[in-house]
């Protein structure tokens, strides 16, 4: 027993790992680079990390990642899951099991098949959903599904069928679309019909795959033309009490998540006058009825002729939104000031140069003030690497700024890998 309070851990790939086997897959660009990152982004959870807590990562981090972080006021025990073993962090957990962290709680990013194995196995104080539950209300079927039952705007059509897919991209009359994997995630598994030809390519890769026997789900949904993209953070309770954490606006590169930071005060304005938060009660009881309890995030837009589609997706996970939340509650005195942003980085000079850059600069940031704090090392171990960090400025002058210094502390850490 350590005398911490909770273990912390989670794979980000959770949708792959709740995907039921049998699915047809639509036609996508395998990104390896994409599979490294995911495999790291398990140190973005120190920010949920309260002293005394325990995070478990699957694989080691510099010394100056644990640094950076105590700088900021995050500290908390870090442990690298057990090795000698294949599988993921929670299978290494129950094929190992320390024998000191009994009496635990547990807050893992998600509940996977696994959990209820590692609360077994190390004797953690938890009460989990059933994995099966948190898999269904997961999926894009069971959000469209319900869109319709409250009557909420930006429904589509979930097709069991190529015949299906094509019927329903026709009844679009022309309108742009996009086909989703119900399991799909931040840009994976959501392939957008630009063409006649796209949806051929489409159709060819499904019935290839039926012949196999596979089956089709697959949500048809028109394209909407948003002005802001925004995510609704609470968590469930069983009672199906709704825990308010808050509304950030989501910035994204093509369909692929690129930061989140506060809602600004017009989109705050106008999300109330619409009864946001009204609706996301609605959401919240009807995930209590099917079973699930702890943290969500709700994927919305408010589109440009003023239409709210309030439920997009349905995330019953830690999200990137509930992290940048988080960054905020921890390292900022006004948390409106703080914002997650992520950069592509393509191979660098290392973690411990990158800090050292942001320090000589004066940007890096330290407990109670601004600055740039690098939340993930492993990330940027990949070709198509992806930095993430927390940013924190008093106003929107000196978030500009900042960024302007962290793209080029970031062009300088790449030429220092290029010589």
């Amino acid at each position: 027993m350590t005398g911490a309070r909770a273990l912390r851990l989670g794979a980000f790939d959770v949708e792959r790992r709740w995907r039921p086997d049998g699915l047809a897959a639509l036609p996508e660009i395998v990104d390896r680079g994409a599979d490294v990152v995911a495999s790291a982004m398990d140190e973005l959870l120190a920010v949920a990390c309260g002293p005394g807590d325990v995070l478990v990562t699957g694989a080691p981090v510099p010394v100056a990642w644990h640094e950076v972080l105590a700088g900021a006021g995050i500290g908390f025990e870090h442990r690298v899951a057990p090795g000698g073993v294949g599988g993921s962090v929670e299978q290494r957990l129950v094929a190992r099991p320390p024998a000191d962290l009994g009496g635990l709680g547990f807050e893992p990013y998600a509940v996977l098949p696994e959990s209820a194995g590692v609360v077994g196995a190390l004797g953690l104080r938890a009460e989990l959903p059933d994995w099966r539950v948190v898999r269904a209300v997961s999926s894009k079927s069971w959000s469209n599904a319900l869109v319709r039952e409250l009557g909420l705007a930006g429904a589509g059509v979930v097709v069991d069928s190529v015949a299906g897919l094509q019927a329903q991209v026709e009844a679009l009359d022309g309108a742009p679309a996009l086909l989703k994997d119900p399991f799909g995630v931040s840009g994976r598994g959501t392939l957008a019909l630009t063409s006649p030809l796209v949806l051929r390519s489409v159709v060819r890769v499904l019935d290839k795959q039926v012949r196999r026997g596979l089956d089709v789900e697959v949500l048809v949904q028109r394209r909407f033309d948003p002005v802001a993209d925004f995510s609704a953070q609470f968590s469930v309770r069983p009672g199906g009490r709704v825990d308010w954490l808050g509304t950030r606006l989501i910035e994204n590169t093509g369909f692929a998540y690129a930061g989140s930071r506060p809602a600004p005060p017009w989109l705050a304005e106008r999300l109330s006058a619409l009864g946001y938060r009204e609706i996301m009660a609605d959401v919240g009881a009807a995930l209590a009825g099917a079973g699930y309890r702890g943290p969500v995030c709700v994927d919305s837009m408010l589109l440009r002729d003023g239409t709210l589609v309030p439920v997009l997706e349905i995330n019953p996970r830690t999200s990137m939104g509930l992290i940048s939340v988080l960054a905020g509650r921890r390292l900022a005195a006004d948390p409106e000031r703080a914002r997650l942003v992520v950069r592509p980085v393509r191979g660098g000079a290392g973690f411990d140069r990158l800090v050292a850059l942001l320090r000589a600069d004066g940007v890096l940031l330290e407990a109670g003030g601004g600055g740039v704090l690098p939340l993930s090392s492993g990330t940027l171990a990949s070709s198509r690497g992806r930095l993430y960090c927390a940013v924190v400025a008093r106003d929107e002058a000196g978030h500009r700024a900042l960024g302007a210094a962290l793209d080029a502390v970031l062009g300088a850490w790449q030429v220092d890998r290029a010589s």
